[in-house]
């Protein structure tokens, strides 16, 4: 019996030694919880800091896709403008064009009455150079005008004698 006995303490010694084997395991295992639990209420409290950044983003960003809509609005509204006011100018741009040809018409029609009255000012500086050379000048007229005075002189004279 006492081989039994001691066998039942060996065994109980084995299970003792073994059950503060599992304490000592239990007792890491706890401290590793109690550190996981640490590091967890760390990354909660980043999760919900980085959750309230979160929201300010998100508000952030909602504010700017207002701001962005706005934005869009409003260069719709100047290119809708830009487009009226191309299409004003374009017109504004044929008429020029159309007035631009009239004009260039009436530029050609003037341009021929030109040729035509140059044409002509030039037929009467030719006249007027002939009549020059054909017509007697003031000194010519100054010699006849004494010549008569003197003629009529003498004639005066010859019939008073």
């Amino acid at each position: 019996m006492e081989k039994v006995l001691n066998l039942i303490l060996n065994k109980l010694e084995s299970l003792d030694h073994k059950v503060d084997f599992m304490d000592k395991r239990l007792d890491a295992l706890d401290q590793k919880v109690s550190s996981m639990d640490k590091r967890l209420d760390a990354l909660d409290q980043k999760v919900s800091s980085m959750d309230k950044r979160l929201d300010t983003l998100d508000q952030k960003v909602s504010s700017m896709d207002k701001r962005l809509n706005t934005l869009e609005q409003k260069v719709n509204s100047m290119d809708k403008r830009l487009t009226a006011d191309l299409k004003r100018h374009e017109d504004l741009i044929q008429q020029l064009i159309h007035s631009v040809a009239a004009t260039n018409v009436k530029m050609n029609e003037m341009n021929e009455k030109l040729s035509a009255l140059d044409a002509k000012a030039d037929q009467a500086i030719e006249q007027i150079a002939d009549l020059r050379e054909s017509a007697a000048s003031k000194h010519d007229l100054a010699y006849y005008d004494q010549k008569i005075s003197e003629h009529s002189r003498q004639i005066y004279k010859l019939n008073n004698q």
